[in-house]
């Protein structure tokens, strides 16, 4: 499945340097407020040693691995959710967006200089995060009053969508996002069309300086803090390093990465917690042609896992071949000792898939 992770925040906070350092692309960084209207994209493949290590073994001619897209938005000012700005074009995208990347300024730099006074990070989220609110609630409130006409005439669908946005609407009105109103999927599945901005999942980026690395930091602990009140994950990036990280070669990284106490390049943390935050997972399947990685939900059974191979697949599925990753590492990576352990299993219908299941789907059609 694609998964794309819109990248927001004001404008002058490093949204494009950190998407430039994060993807090794060269977008060009605009340093007046706005930016530029049309968003940077870039698909990174999603690092994954065991991918890797299946593909040696099996002499693959082909490794795929799963991948994720980032979009690199306009700069988001006050105003945006009554199209001030690039507003409008800026709520059109993120809204296709499966999770929100949003970077807040932590570094001092007076070649660019931000939007406001002073730098304050609570006050910069809390900009943003009204912006989206606002948004959601002209959304929710144009949808309700289309709604009303049809629940006064009895319509119980429209009765439900009713009261599910009227329960969105009194939490927006709070200034709280629409994902902590506590809706039921099956409230959420009356409004599939209206993809409200503050319902999708939130990562939070400190986008520092050197300095800013240092557990101590008072500004990127502050955005440490306001992501904690909403639950949200919070990572501490400095572009600068990032980018120099990326320019390295691979067997230098390690020692860079060490000097500045680093444990793994701020792209690897970014991955893991979009695929936490939308609870995704992964399934390998591997060959002489094609070693592969295929992300999908958690929670999702085998033959809608097929089905993200090709429809045919799920469609004539009859059962699935299965072992996992580390069963197989522990048998010396052969598939024959795995046999002969009892860990290849074959499964039905029911089952649920697990991360770092190796597959084989048996189908007919």
């Amino acid at each position: 499945m694609s998964v794309t992770c819109g990248i927001v925040g004001l404008p002058r906070v490093g949204k494009t340097t950190v998407f430039n350092a994060l993807t090794a692309s060269q977008a060009q960084v605009h340093a007046f407020a706005g930016g530029s209207k049309d968003p940077n994209v870039a698909v990174v493949p999603v690092p994954d040693a065991r991918l890797d290590d299946l593909g040696q073994i099996f002499k693959s001619k082909k490794i795929t691995p799963a991948t994720l897209e980032f979009v690199d938005l306009a700069g988001l000012a006050k105003g945006a959710s009554k199209g001030e700005g690039l507003g409008n074009e800026f709520l059109a995208s993120i809204r296709e967006a499966d999770a929100v990347i949003h970077v807040v300024r932590c570094f001092e730099n007076e070649e660019v200089v931000h939007v406001e006074p002073t730098l304050d990070p609570a006050r910069d989220i809390e900009t943003v995060n009204l912006e989206l609110v606002l948004a959601d609630m002209a959304t929710a409130e144009k949808r309700r009053e289309k709604s009303i006409k049809l629940a006064r005439s009895g319509d119980e669908p429209a009765k439900k969508l009713v009261s599910a946005l009227e329960k969105l609407l009194a939490v927006l009105g709070e200034g709280k996002p629409a994902r902590s109103a506590g809706l039921q999927k099956e409230e959420w599945a009356l409004m599939p069309d209206l993809h409200f901005l503050t319902a999708k999942p939130t990562i939070y980026v400190a986008n520092v300086d050197e300095n800013g690395l240092d557990a101590g930091h008072a500004l990127a602990r502050a955005v440490e803090e306001e992501a904690k009140k909403e639950g949200a994950p919070c990572i501490r990036l400095c572009a600068q390093v990032e980018a120099e990280l990326q320019s390295l070669p691979v067997a230098e990284r390690a020692d860079f990465m060490s000097a500045y106490g680093l444990t793994e390049p701020g792209l690897h943390k970014l991955i893991t917690a979009a695929f936490s935050a939308l609870d995704l997972m992964t399934f390998l399947t591997a060959g002489e042609k094609e070693s592969r990685a295929w992300t999908i939900r958690k929670g999702t059974k085998a033959p809608q896992a097929a089905g993200k191979i090709h429809s045919d697949i799920e469609r004539g599925f009859i059962r699935l071949e299965v072992y996992k990753y580390d069963e197989w590492v522990a048998c010396g990576k052969d598939e024959k000792k795995v046999k002969e352990k009892g860990h290849w299993r074959s499964e039905g219908r029911e089952y649920v898939m697990q991360e770092g299941d190796v597959c084989l789907f048996r189908f007919n059609v």
